[in-house]
């Protein structure tokens, strides 16, 4: 294979000299050309006209060319080339991971082609920095690279910029496109959360999206990785012009705090729509109100379901049935229903921590105030600076802002305002985790929540949210039957769908959790089952490692050694067990949540990132319909694996933009309000040509709070700002979709 030198920010430095010295000689020419040009034209009337305009028109060319050399001297500062491929590569800068690699001559330009497999669920490579030639990424605000689709099938394609050992920032310094067969994309990469920083950089926490704050540490910066995500087959890309491009902005520090206003906005920008005194929200409560009573979908029933749709049998509960090879949910009476809803449609929403941030805060009310009735205790956080400082003190600054709205009543007004909205825009399901009190008034469907709580943990797993259910603790069903006794809401309700259980648990790679169990203490439960299995199966602790590769003197050796075997030879025990998790799981929850609610359904996990086919195969066993989170552009393609015949409903999904006055852009970005609308019709349209997709449902009502809800986050997600204003964009880009949609679902449009 060819080797070539990177390029990199010495060669950038060599080129810019060159430039500087080309540049200086320019200037003297330029200066020596005009005292010429003076002398000549006007001082030396012997000159005739042609002669004068020979000349004249010599140094308008010197002119424009000193001025084009300079102009692409300041434009060559605003990028720095890290890899274009065009003289080779030094193949000890690539670190392949289930890939290989080759250069590719396109024309006047060459790419790196990039072919994965797919016994990983991210192969890639990695591109790591020349160490004589580091780079120089101080002040540089994006870093994007060209890529192409050069296989047969669809692939998302991932880009990290270098390996921060926080896993959450290294997330937010990532990004990835879809790309179809032969599409070109770009993907871009913000070193900062704006395009301007402080300088010098102030410490600011308990938010993910910092306004003025640099990811990371620039300077450690020495890789960039691509990765075919989620690989399910074999894929192809190539990789072109990975560059870091636009300068920063430095600000100044000075009069920043406090940035978050008395309704709890960023203070220190203004926008369309933004709350800046009571009468402010008096204004937009009647213009609301006055555009939801002119706005109503047509042919809906009380339940929402399609009125004027194909009549089926009617049981009294909502259920599913395939109609015309395609599925949808039944709602009571019988008629096609197609759940489109919100999560956390509930006013503790917008809680966010203010100890040890007070200063981050104008207008805190005092002890006395009415509105100290808001100040509340936060009580969980999985990530971040209030982790561990549970309970810490916090304030409710959405419900501060309804009472604000609508006086003593707000509650109640919040409540029968969710209906009011929800039949308005053209939803029909109040979704995961939202407030009991708007559920009880029985004016929309909505889904059940059930946490299982106090749970015996496997203690070697791992995951994002935390470790994995011990399901074969005999602790684990009676926590799963207390749990569901008592968030038994809707149980026997017809207005209630069915329940989520649980949320985005961590499954991981198939085996995973059985490498979890190994690696955990002699007294797990789950460990002592896997070895008795394994017991059965082997009988003598040798004809185990003869397999596994392993030096085990007994089985109790096993049961107390923590350290599990190399997965590539161990992989047929692992899996099996792995699907003893699994199947054990989805029964346990199926046959308590029967007890309690024998006509509702169970709707799943919501499975979160990467889902493999022995998760779904046990979960399409014993669930109703099988739940994703899935935070892309388009699910039209989503599916069971082959061979699974079950419905799917998307149980989150969201867009956001930053032209109002938020932070973060949440999961995936949009460039505006309007932006978000179209993004919204694009991907419910997807949903609604999938035949296996029976609902999709917007994470969440209401934005994150600005300085950060328990855990940090601040999304711009909701149709609703933390200031209760919709987003009148967005929501006439979903009415659009909303309003027709069972014509779409069917057939008729």
């Amino acid at each position: 294979m060819a080797t070539k030198r990177v390029v990199g920010a010495k060669h950038k430095r060599k080129k810019l000299a060159v430039q500087l010295l080309s540049m200086t000689f320019l200037i003297i020419s330029c200066d020596l050309s005009i005292n010429y040009v003076s002398q000549t034209l006007f001082l030396n009337p012997t000159v005739d006209i042609s002669m004068k305009n020979q000349i004249l028109i010599s140094s308008l060319i010197i002119f424009t060319f000193c001025f084009y050399q300079c102009t692409s001297i300041k434009i060559d500062q605003e990028h720095l080339i890290l890899f274009d491929f065009e003289n080779g590569i030094d193949s000890s800068l690539i670190i392949t991971e289930d890939a290989s690699y080759e250069l590719i001559e396109n024309g006047n330009s060459t790419s790196l082609q990039i072919s994965t497999g797919n016994d990983l669920t991210k192969p890639g490579v990695i591109l790591k920095e020349s160490p004589n030639e580091p780079w120089n990424l101080q002040g540089y605000y994006l870093v994007k690279a060209d890529v192409t689709n050069t296989g047969d099938e669809d692939i998302q394609v991932e880009m990290f910029v270098g390996d921060d050992p926080d896993g959450l920032i290294k997330w937010y310094c990532s990004d990835y496109i879809d790309l179809k067969p032969n599409q070109k994309g770009t993907i871009t990469v913000p070193l900062s959360w704006t395009k301007w920083v402080h300088e010098p950089q102030i410490d600011i926490v308990g938010m993910r999206g910092i306004p003025g704050h640099i990811k990371t540490d620039i300077d450690a910066i020495d890789e960039i990785t691509f990765y075919s995500r989620y690989a399910t087959q074999e894929n192809q890309f190539e990789i072109h012009n990975v560059r870091a491009v636009e300068r920063m902005e430095k600000r100044d520090t000075a009069d920043f705090f406090p940035f978050i206003d008395e309704f709890g906005q960023y203070k220190h920008r203004e926008w369309k729509d933004k709350i800046n005194t009571q009468e402010d929200f008096k204004r937009q409560a009647k213009e609301e109100t006055k555009d939801n009573l002119k706005n109503t979908p047509p042919d809906r029933n009380k339940f929402g379901g399609w009125s004027t749709g194909p009549q089926l049998e009617s049981t009294g509960w909502f259920r599913t049935e395939k109609v015309e090879d395609k599925w949808w949910m039944v709602d009571p009476e019988g008629r096609l229903f197609w759940t489109t809803g919100m999560n956390c449609m509930a006013s503790t929403a917008g809680l966010s921590g203010i100890q040890g941030r007070e200063n981050y805060f104008e207008g805190l009310p005092n002890n006395d105030s009415p509105l100290a009735q808001f100040y509340d205790n936060g009580t969980w956080s999985s990530h971040g600076f209030y982790q561990d400082k549970i309970p810490f003190k916090a304030y409710q600054f959405y419900q501060s802002n309804l009472y604000k709205k609508y006086g003593d009543d707000w509650l109640q007004m919040y409540r029968q305002n969710i209906h009011n909205r929800l039949k308005s825009w053209g939803f029909n399901t109040i979704g995961f985790v939202s407030d009991n009190g708007a559920t009880d008034m029985k004016q929309t469907p909505y889904v059940g929540t059930v946490w299982i709580r106090e749970t015996p943990l496997i203690e070697g797993s791992s995951g994002y949210w935390g470790k994995f259910h011990d399901v074969f603790d005999p602790a684990f069903r009676e926590a799963v039957r207390v749990s569901m006794e008592s968030q038994n809401e809707g149980a026997g309700d017809p207005y209630c769908l069915g329940y989520f259980v649980d949320n985005e648990l961590s499954w991981g790679d198939i085996g995973s959790l059985s490498e979890g169990t190994l690696k955990s203490p002699a007294t797990q439960p789950a460990k002592i089952e896997f070895i008795n299995d394994l017991k059965s199966k082997y009988s003598e602790i040798e004809k185990l490692n003869q397999i596994w590769g392993t030096s085990h003197t007994s089985w109790d050796a096993l049961l107390n050694s923590t350290t599990p075997p190399l997965a590539e030879k161990a992989k047929t025990d692992l899996e099996k067990f792995y699907d003893k998790i699994a199947t054990t799981y989805f029964r346990t929850i199926k046959e308590e949540l029967n007890r309690i609610a024998p006509n509702q359904m169970y709707i799943g996990c919501r499975f979160a990132w990467a889902n493999n086919y022995n998760t779904l195969k046990a979960a399409a066993e014993y669930c109703d319909v099988v739940s994703f989170n899935k935070y892309e552009y388009s699910v039209e393609n989503v599916s069971m694996p082959k061979g699974i015949d079950k419905p799917i409903m998307i149980g989150e999904f969201h867009f956001g933009a930053l032209d109002r006055g938020s932070l973060h852009v949440g999961v995936k970005a949009a460039k505006t309000q309007e932006h978000r609308g179209e993004l919204f019709q694009d991907y419910i349209k997807g949903a609604l040509e999938n035949p296996q997709i029976v609902g999709a449902h917007w994470f969440q009502y209401l934005d994150e709070a600005t300085s950060g809800r328990e855990d940090g986050e601040n999304y711009n997600v909701g149709f609703v700002s933390i200031a209760d204003t919709p987003y009148s964009e967005l929501i006439d880009g979903a009415r659009k979709v909303t309003y027709p949609l069972y014509e779409i679902r069917y057939g008729k449009n």
